[in-house]
């Protein structure tokens, strides 16, 4: 029997992330929420905070421009220093009994800023990653890291939570999901209807703004565009955010039937993009927020990682097939692996993604794709 005193009151939950990080930490904030329903849960989060509004379980979501502080020098601004003092005051007043930092100590600095996040809330309970070696002292929870791709993010968070007693209720598999509103369904079949009925399949040739190096070559979507309208009769999307409108175009050129490809990059928001996502067939696209988008809707897809690591961010869903080159490379990958952050601008050669060939994301996006529609070719 639980002792109701020593249950947790008001949760902050901290995980300062893009959208696809953000929407893996998702089925550890239901844990919770299921587990100790009376709690307050709250969030501080950054870009990825739109991916977690609205959520039933969640009580409040903070925002927080961490880019501000990303280097000591930015740091110190005197600008933003009295922003953090104030900001790091609300946290105090707010009286959280419980903190949960949903990140990896990877670098001195970032350990630094999450230690006097931790420590100015008062909370006597702060749990996280600890790999040993020093960064994580100011917790009194803690599990170990066993580094990046040792098993997937959503599970580290799951495993966390999980030393608070936190469980997700029976029969819950664990998706990460968003919440989506009636307006944004209505903008999605709005588009949908101006579509016609041939079969959708959505190809997101960016990844994000992160790391550039994420990006699969434009020729290469071109030509699994080509093929699948060819073979399949589909009209292929192409997804993305605002800063990805000239990708798409690019690779809009580089396709034999133009007239079969929607340029939609920038056009839709989060919820929106769930919403049309639920309306498609298949997804094909690099390691990024869409292809968390896509597995949130449920989706069969195929998501290409050449620098990243495809054990610690694939997406959920036993439909969503990871791509890497078929070649053994020993320096892939070079962005988080181990307790290493790595470089997010990879080299120059990258054969990581060279390596993959159209052909092979078509096979794989071909396997995928049984799952969910009968293949009738055109």
């Amino acid at each position: 029997m639980r002792n109701k005193n020593r249950e947790p009151k008001r949760i902050l939950v901290v995980k300062l992330a893009d959208l696809g990080d953000a929407l893996m930490i998702t089925p550890a904030l239901r844990a919770l929420k299921a587990t100790y329903p009376e709690a307050r849960l709250e969030v501080l989060t950054t870009g990825g905070g739109p991916a977690l509004e609205g959520l039933p379980y969640v009580d409040r979501v903070i925002f927080f421009n961490k880019y501000r502080y990303d280097s000591p020098r930015e740091a110190l601004q005197p600008a933003n220093l009295l922003r953090a003092f104030g900001f790091l005051g609300q946290l105090t007043l707010a009286h959280y009994d419980t903190v949960i930092f949903f990140h990896h100590f990877t670098l001195a600095f970032g350990a630094l800023k999450f230690a006097g996040l931790g420590l100015a809330t008062l909370a006597p309970l702060r749990l996280g990653l600890d790999k040993g070696r020093g960064q994580g002292w100011f917790l009194s929870r803690r599990i170990k890291d066993r580094g990046f791709g040792a098993i997937n993010e959503r599970e580290y968070w799951l495993e966390l939570v999980a030393t608070l007693g936190a469980k997700l209720p029976a029969g819950d598999p664990g998706k990460p999901e968003l919440f989506v509103t009636a307006e944004a369904r209505q903008v999605a079949q709005e588009i949908r209807d101006k579509l016609g009925r041939p079969p959708l399949v959505v190809l997101a040739p960016g990844g994000g703004n992160y790391s550039l190096a994420r990006r699969w070559f434009p020729v290469g979507f071109a030509a699994v565009a080509d093929t699948l309208i060819e073979r399949y009769g589909v009209k292929v999307l192409l997804m993305g955010n605002g800063e990805e409108v000239e990708l798409a175009q690019e690779i809009r050129k580089l396709v034999r039937h133009p007239e079969e490809v929607s340029i939609l990059a920038g056009s839709t928001s989060v919820a929106e993009s769930v919403a049309l996502l639920e309306q498609c067939e298949l997804f094909i696209g690099n390691d990024g927020g869409l292809a968390h988008l896509a597995a949130v809707a449920g989706l069969p897809g195929v998501v290409i990682f050449g620098p990243t690591n495809a054990q610690a961010w694939k997406p959920f869903g036993q439909n969503m097939a990871v791509v890497v080159a078929p070649v053994e490379l020993p320096c892939r990958p070079c962005l988080y692996r181990g307790f290493k952050l790595g470089s997010r601008y990879g080299c120059a050669p990258r054969p990581c993604l060279t390596f993959i060939t159209p052909a092979q994301v078509v096979e794989a996006a071909e396997e995928v794709w049984k799952t969910r529609l009968k293949l009738n070719p055109a």
